[in-house]
């Protein structure tokens, strides 16, 4: 089958946002349920054999293929062979999972395989391939599904019909947390790339209570006492390894169960001159004006040919059309403003909903829209 492939994750989060104090959130699920869905268009024969499939094995259980991680073989395999060589790096080939073997441009010229064991560029089989397969055969790790559905397939011409098929995952599929995620104040910080096809949105957004009785003044009652901001980011993830880190901080998230600091995706501050390792002076834009708040006072520096430093400011003070900020860490030796590639806001958020949804563009293109919602927290 041709056409749009996506891949839903879907969390249950337990909690509300308290009107004093700190949020809690409790996890219900352990991995999330997973929903794979199929989009395009099949004709002729194709048409006819997928209608066929769904219509007498409706009810079973499939071997649907993970399409975001499908590769081509190294080598070719004879018939009776137990081993296949693939880059498995960064994909979900798993032992004692299944594999799926498919000719390029034949997909009823398929085979599938149980995997004893995955090593660096090499799967092992528990038992011999049933046939040849040659060098750039299409290899995809599967998972065990259910329909989700009927699939109805409206008559667009006789002989042609658009489809959309989704199945629901009827075994666990982890995902997990990356070992490697930079991070600030102990909790990790979102750093994937941004797709700006479609500009980021950020709302500085606060927890608002109107009373009204009706019969006198309408009165506001900020409950939060701080900025809540509102952040909707697209991501595009290009590669296995950049698929597998954008999967695995999607594991780390767990919907709306756990935090992360978020970057505003602004220029936020115009940095005018470092005086010293721990100060900043900075374009005058009232900053200095208001206290220092929470989600309004932790800093994203982007260098230019460095890894990003965070940082809190601790103090502001005023100067000639400028404002210094002092920050609670020294900033590395020889730090200048040529350095200086952007400084954003960082907000402590939780993603907004509890279901994320990766949609497969070619071979090895992911996007991924996220929105986050800032947190009550006393960090």
């Amino acid at each position: 089958m041709g056409g749009a492939v996506s891949e839903r994750y879907e969390w249950l989060t337990d909690g509300m946002p308290p009107p004093y104090g700190m949020e809690t959130t409790h996890r219900l699920r352990q991995d999330p349920r997973v929903l794979l869905t199929f989009d395009g268009l099949e004709s002729g024969a194709s048409r006819r054999w997928m209608e066929q499939l769904v219509a007498m094995h409706g009810a079973g259980r499939w071997h649907v293929p993970l399409a975001c991680d499908g590769v081509e073989t190294t080598a070719a395999a004879a018939a009776d062979a137990t081993v296949l060589g693939a880059d498995t790096a960064h994909r979900r080939f798993v032992a004692g999972g299944n594999a799926m073997l498919v000719r390029p441009g034949e997909p009823r010229v398929a085979e599938m395989v149980r995997i004893e064991e995955v090593d660096d560029g090499v799967l092992f089989l528990d038992t011999g391939l049933l046939r040849d397969w040659p060098a750039g055969s299409l290899l995809l790790p599967t998972l065990g599904c259910w329909l989700d559905g009927t699939p109805q397939f409206a008559r667009f011409t006789g002989d042609d019909a658009p489809y959309s098929i989704a199945f629901r995952a009827g075994e666990a599929m982890p995902l997990v947390a990356p070992g490697d995620v930079p991070a600030y104040r102990g909790l990790p910080v979102f750093e994937q790339p941004v797709y700006w096809t479609q500009d980021p949105g950020y709302t500085p957004a606060r927890r608002v209570a109107t009373l009204d009785d009706g019969i006198g003044p309408i009165l506001l009652h900020d409950q939060a006492g701080m900025v809540l901001p509102r952040i909707s980011v697209e991501v595009t993830a290009v590669g296995a390894a950049e698929i597998a880190a954008h999967r695995s901080l999607l594991g780390a998230l767990s919907g709306r169960y756990h935090p992360a600091w978020v970057p505003s995706f602004g220029q936020d501050f115009h940095v005018l001159a470092v005086p010293s390792s721990t100060t900043l002076d900075v374009e005058w834009f009232g900053f200095g004006d208001w206290p220092l708040q929470a989600n309004r006072r932790d800093i994203r520096i982007e260098r230019h040919g460095g890894a990003p430093l965070y940082r809190r400011i601790t103090a502001v003070n005023p100067q000639s059309n400028a404002e210094r900020l002092v920050l609670d860490a020294a900033l590395p030796v020889g730090f200048t403003v040529e350095d200086v590639a952007g400084v954003s806001f960082m907000a402590l958020c939780r993603q907004d909903a509890d279901v994320n949804s990766l949609r497969l563009w070619g071979q090895g293109v992911v996007q991924s829209q996220l929105a986050f919602v800032g947190c009550q927290h006393g960090l």
